[in-house]
């Protein structure tokens, strides 16, 4: 039995206690402990879920658990993970992991050092539509992509930069669908709208010359969630909100469509299936991390 617990219980932490809960029935996993800063919060949860014990304290919710979820605010994200790995737990630390590409390099070689599974919550690779297009491309090879991640962000988050909140997603996209690492930055665009948020734009070129043109704000009062994919013969549209994928090309259109299934709740199976296997090479994991978060840097130097 692995027993977990869940570092960080805001509105996403809240989902992954919900997701472990619902995997005690049909895995050999048990949701020990939570913690946060807020007590009231904490105390919510422990009656909403019947979680056995909460803590204010990750330091002591370490002592009784075998892995943790880790879902703090951005800026306390490496710190935490770096207590969890050194106390040798594994760890699925939330996206973006670190603010700097130098932390998440320290956390790889900690993760290594310590014999431990330590993957980045990078939730998008467990989105159905991403699944089905990855299938596709792997016969079609892209020649460009773009992607599309528009929604007005809460104003808690705004304080932080849109990149590490929302531009890692779409850049850990562009490696993951290409199999490939970026090899520069073409360009890099930023726009701030008033009192409300920024806009980013950005290009990438990856190494066997395919473009990924990034497009991420925090100021649409509409979602979107698309990817356009150009390649010799089609264009592709996956819409990762609604799991719809549309093919057209020259003999006509074809829709295709997802698997209905929630991705958090995949991601965390399959983080429970790490843990329990321990393979030496699985993916996403934290070199993931040090490459979005370089991309992340460097297009912060064109803006």
């Amino acid at each position: 039995m692995i027993k977990i617990g869940v570092i960080g219980v805001g509105r996403w932490g809240k989902n992954y206690v919900r997701v472990l809960k619902e995997l005690e029935r049909s895995m050999e996993v048990r949701l020990e402990a939570v913690c946060d800063i807020r007590e009231e919060v904490l105390e919510g949860i422990k009656k909403e879920f019947n979680v056995p014990m909460v803590k204010t304290d990750y330091i002591e919710l370490l002592k009784h658990v075998d892995a943790v979820i880790i879902a703090t605010p951005i800026d306390v994200l490496a710190k935490v993970s770096k207590e969890a790995l050194s106390e040798k737990k594994h760890a699925l630390i939330e996206k973006p992991v670190a603010t700097a590409s130098r932390e998440a390099e320290e956390l790889y070689r900690l993760a290594i050092e310590s014999k431990v599974i330590a993957v980045p919550g990078m939730i998008m690779r467990f989105n159905s539509a991403v699944s089905t297009l990855k299938t596709l491309l792997r016969t079609e090879p892209p020649l460009y992509i773009v992607f599309k991640r528009l929604s007005r962000r809460p104003k808690h988050m705004v304080s932080y930069p849109l990149l590490l909140d929302l531009g890692v997603h779409d850049i850990d996209l562009c490696r993951y669908l290409t199999e490939d690492d970026v090899m520069t930055v073409v360009k890099a665009h930023r726009f701030v709208l008033g009192c409300y948020d920024e806009v980013i734009m950005a290009t990438l070129k990856m190494n066997r010359g395919t473009y990924c043109h990034i497009h991420v704000d925090g100021v649409s009062p509409y979602k979107v969630r698309e990817i356009d994919v150009v390649t010799s013969h089609s264009f592709i549209r996956a819409d990762t909100n609604t799991n719809k994928i549309t093919v057209y090309s020259s003999t006509g259109e074809k829709t295709i469509h997802g698997e209905l299934y929630e991705p958090l709740k995949k991601e965390v199976q399959w983080f429970i299936e790490v843990v329990k296997a321990r393979p030496i090479h699985y993916q996403p994991n934290l070199t993931d991390a040090v490459s979005f978060l370089r991309v992340v840097e460097a297009i912060s130097t064109l803006l």
